[in-house]
């Protein structure tokens, strides 16, 4: 888990912001897009109390599939969009390759050096639209401003995220798989433009109903079954939101 300042976290929001305009993006059914999801299975607790010292990381061994699941998930928002789904995978592409694949520069989107003969695959061996990849990293699970500077709370793996101060503790699902949605007819990765970027930055989940753990260090695997359900549903809204940008006509 990092904590960064209000300074750093307005620098990278302010990076987003300023990404040029997205191209006018018009897709046909059965046109395909390429999907690639790299994401863990197992959950993670982490905590951050009123001071560092109650602050913890907590990995459990429960077998959630959660990378099978995420996977499916935007499999079939891309279906049923009217696309064609293309395992990126199975075109013989792992993460290094796509990693970066679409830039800025210049007020431009441009492809990124080095990853021209990639892209030139995508386009004319694969008949690729647009591609869709996900990966475990970090995120941040929340942006905290109260009358002095502001903190950014990230957090490393997918799972529960907890905050308590004073007394009264707060719950997130939190997705810790950023996306980013390469479109390569007009190069852009809409994942960082509006109206893409505000879901897909903070993607927590905020459990208003969950139930408080018999011990909140030990959490069993059904005190667990919300944050699941939770981490899925933005990955639906998310999904659903991705295939709506890309616009089938």
């Amino acid at each position: 888990m990092r904590l960064v300042s209000l300074m750093f976290a307005l620098a990278t929001l302010a990076g987003c912001a300023t990404a040029p305009p997205l191209p006018k993006i018009e897709s046909l059914r059965g046109d395909r897009i390429g999907v690639l999801v790299e994401v863990s299975g197992n959950p993670t607790h982490t905590h951050v109390g009123t001071t560092v010292f109650n602050n913890f990381v907590k990995k459990y061994p429960y077998q959630w599939n959660l990378g099978a699941e995420v996977r499916r998930i935007i499999e079939r928002s891309v279906n049923e969009a009217g696309f064609t789904v293309v395992d990126l995978r199975q075109e013989g592409f792992d993460y290094q390759k796509v990693a970066g694949l679409i830039q800025t520069t210049g007020g431009k989107w441009q492809v990124a050096a080095g990853k021209e003969e990639v892209v030139r695959q995508l386009r004319e061996q694969h008949k690729l639209k647009a591609l869709i990849v996900v990966k475990d990293a970090p995120v941040m699970a929340s942006l905290e401003c109260s009358g002095g500077p502001c903190t950014a709370r990230y957090v490393d793996h997918s799972g529960l995220y907890t905050r308590s101060v004073f007394g009264y503790t707060s719950y997130r699902a939190v997705a810790a798989f950023p996306w980013n949605v390469y479109v390569l007819d007009s190069v852009a990765d809409i994942s960082l433009a509006e109206p893409l970027r505000p879901m897909l930055g903070e993607p927590s989940y905020f459990l208003r109903s969950f139930k408080s753990p018999a011990n909140f260090e030990n959490l069993t695997e059904a005190e667990f079954q919300p944050v699941r359900e939770g981490i899925l549903s933005f990955t639906q809204e998310a999904s659903k939101a991705v295939v709506k940008v890309l616009n089938v006509k």
